[in-house]
């Protein structure tokens, strides 16, 4: 009896040392304290569980029998998700264990897209996409003919009707699998490339940019916002900025790691260095110029983390709806705003195309079908030439 007395009270201390550890990591990882109690609590919860283990101890497929367990017990949604998502970081972050082993095909794939330099972007979209697959069929991929890789195209193409872009990162995906790391002729499987459709994106006007870029009352937003505009910006390369990419001197912005992970300087209007100023004042991060901040805008000097795409993406369509402007468009309207204006403004195409950082002028010509002037004077030709068929 004093032994097992002993013996919980060993585990007991462990499992408090293991619990502050779990603290710490979610302090560095930028964890309000909200967020921390429902995570320590469902920890502590598994580690109750434990048959004379600690914390320590456990293993990756303790902490999934425990989450089957507890799944079959119908617990809320929310109970459930904080019990998976705190199992999780402490495996993955604290133990740094892997939450999910790679099988040797995936691993194989993965090191393949490195060699060919994709991004990580670009390498958990074809991940995502084989596992589509592979989740359709319920088979490892490469146990899977052509005849089946075809039909599983079929089935996104014409029964869920997916768009284009989707069927195209699949394609892509399943594709470089097949070809690169299992290499099997994948013309044999007779899966086309979905046909190109080009749509000529929606410009705002100067002044309707002006009318959404008003209604952002938090300053890091709108300076982001207003970065992304006045520099052409796509969305993911302004919220990555650092403070170090603000060149105040040469009144440059340095873009890293870009689309097709390219580097580029784009001119700094000197009109936004204030308002990039205040920006920074707000928060006072040493990495990050648009760092996440957590509710409230705590936790923004310390946070190792920068601002998520979607937190920018909703701020712009509220700002949108109260601006009252109906066109439909999104974030990256401003970036086709700022190449139609500065071509509006007799900007060199071929400098414009440097700025966007395209990789073919073919790319950037579109923005030319787009300004007021070319519509107005082509329509005065057009009026021209059928002035006398009345």
């Amino acid at each position: 009896m004093e032994r097992k007395s002993s013996s919980k009270s060993a585990n007991d201390q462990r499992n408090s040392q293991a619990l502050g550890q779990m603290r710490e990591h979610m302090g560095k990882a930028g964890f309000v304290a909200g967020s921390q109690i429902p995570y320590l609590r469902e920890l502590e919860r598994f580690a109750a569980k434990l048959d004379r283990k600690g914390l320590d101890e456990a293993t990756v497929a303790d902490a999934r029998r425990y989450l089957t367990r507890l799944k079959q017990a119908a617990p809320s949604a929310t109970l459930f998700s904080h019990a998976s998502a705190s199992l999780r970081f402490y495996f993955e972050d604290v133990r740094g264990l892997a939450w999910k082993p790679l099988s040797p095909l995936r691993l194989r794939m993965i090191e393949d897209m490195q060699l060919c330099g994709f991004s990580p972007r670009t390498q958990q979209s074809y991940v995502r996409s084989v596992e589509g697959l592979a989740r359709y069929y319920g088979k490892a991929p490469e146990v899977l003919d052509n005849e089946q890789i075809r039909k599983y195209f079929v089935h996104l193409t014409c029964e869920r009707k997916l768009a284009r872009p989707t069927v195209t990162i699949a394609l892509c995906g399943i594709k470089f699998l097949y070809e690169k790391t299992l290499k099997r002729d994948w013309s044999l499987t007779g899966v086309p490339v979905p046909k190109r459709t080009k749509h000529l994106p929606v410009v705002l006007s100067r002044k309707e940019v002006k009318d959404i870029l008003s209604r952002i009352r938090e300053v890091r937003h709108r300076a982001c916002l207003s970065l992304i505009y006045a520099c052409g910006l796509r969305l993911g390369e302004a919220c990555r900025l650092e403070v170090g990419d603000i060149d105040r001197q040469r009144g440059l912005v340095h873009v890293r790691g870009g689309k097709g992970t390219k580097d580029r300087y784009v001119p700094l209007p000197a009109a936004l260095l204030p308002l990039l100023g205040d920006c920074w004042r707000s928060h006072r991060n040493a990495k990050w110029l648009f760092p996440c901040v957590e509710r409230g805008g705590r936790r923004g000097r310390m946070n190792s983390r920068s601002v998520p795409l979607g937190t920018i993406q909703q701020v712009f369509r509220a700002a949108l709806d109260e601006s009252g402007v109906t066109k439909k468009v999104s974030v990256h309207s401003l970036r086709h705003a700022y190449a139609t204006h500065l071509l509006e403004n007799h900007v060199d195409l071929r400098q414009i195309q440097e700025w966007l950082g395209h990789s073919s002028p073919s790319t950037t010509v579109i923005y030319a079908h787009l300004t007021d002037q070319a519509t107005q004077q082509n329509a005065a030709v057009v009026a021209d030439l059928m002035r006398d068929l009345a």
